[in-house]
């Protein structure tokens, strides 16, 4: 049973994945996580909401990292290690951006309208971790399997 009614969903939902992998590896040079040529694989999906995925430099699959972006989502990255599930992950996210948020909230508004208002950007990634741990406690969408869902990028 497909979760696609039809051929246009799927395409759609390949376009997007791709696109969201495309990110990943633009998202792991960009960070300067290592500098050997990337390599990843989607791990869980919400479609065209969330991607999960992992990516690691092909000459050393042992410093992987897992990848978070999405429609209402920051795109962040988490060593490999710290998560075995997308699940996993994904709870390490929520905590991570809650923590982050707290932090950026304590800290003091700026006096002119040109810097960064960090009490909007804490509420916003307060937010987004809740959005995410929401998600997490539901258990019927992690019951699919943790192998890949798109082919490996290079």
């Amino acid at each position: 049973m497909s979760v696609f009614k039809n051929q246009e969903e799927l395409n759609a939902y390949t376009e997007w994945a791709k696109d969201q992998m495309q990110g990943m590896a633009r998202h792991v040079k960009n960070s300067d996580l290592f500098q050997d040529e990337v390599v990843g694989r989607a791990v869980w999906t919400l479609p065209h909401r969330i991607f999960i995925g992992k990516a690691w430099p092909k000459s050393d699959r042992s410093q992987a990292y897992w990848i978070i972006s999405g429609s209402d989502l920051p795109t962040d990255h988490i060593e490999a290690h710290l998560a075995e599930t997308a699940r996993e992950a994904a709870r390490h996210f929520c905590m991570r951006w809650q923590l982050q948020g707290a932090r950026l909230g304590d800290m003091d508004e700026p006096t002119s309208g040109a810097e960064v208002k960090w009490g909007e950007v804490a509420e916003k990634l307060l937010a987004q971790a809740e959005g995410l741990y929401g998600l997490v406690e539901q258990e019927e969408l992690w019951l699919t399997t943790q192998e890949p869902l798109v082919a490996e990028s290079h």
